[in-house]
């Protein structure tokens, strides 16, 4: 299986000079650490490559590679999310979308094959598609939340506080 994850280009608010400079000379105020954290929930064995359109425009041959697109998207990334979407439809990709612009609006994205909302992991999605049973909406049957804390349980991180606030006692 074939990912091609994408995080839209963020409108630029500004204007004037501090939008000539923002272009100019900084292209992403941040990284798309969610995509990151999106693909860490599919399984190992299914390829993927993020593109992050704040930096690099999608190619022809990216979208060709794809089996299924996954869009993380805030609401000010609109504009760029639905021109994404319907470039996608154009070549016949699969769209699985989540983030808080599909959170607030999921009516708006009818064109969206599977919508994961309300911060809800790819769990249930995969235990899906692997069984050929997918659904268009995926709500918080398993949040991030209780991902991330099960994760960080592993540290044990009372002890690594305690440690760190007192690095010289016993």
């Amino acid at each position: 299986m074939n990912i091609l994850l994408i995080y839209p280009e963020k409108e630029n608010h500004s204007k004037g000079f501090e939008a000539f400079f923002q272009k100019l000379f900084n292209k992403s105020t941040e990284d798309p650490l969610e995509l990151i954290e999106i693909s860490i929930q599919l399984p190992i064995t299914w390829e993927r490559k993020l593109i992050d359109l704040n930096q690099e425009k999608l190619n022809t041959k990216d979208l060709e590679w794809a089996n299924y697109v996954i869009v993380k998207a805030g609401l000010r990334q609109r504009t760029s999310t639905v021109k994404l979407i319907e470039k996608c439809k154009v070549a016949g990709k699969k769209i699985i979308a989540e983030g808080e612009l599909f959170d607030s609006q999921p009516a708006d994205f009818d064109n969206v094959d599977h919508l994961i909302l309300n911060q809800a992991t790819f769990d249930p999605f995969v235990r899906d598609m692997e069984a050929n049973t997918t659904q268009r909406i995926y709500s918080a049957e398993f949040r991030k939340e209780k991902l991330r804390q099960t994760a960080y349980s592993l540290l044990g991180f009372s002890d690594h506080f305690s440690r760190n606030i007192h690095p010289f006692s016993a």
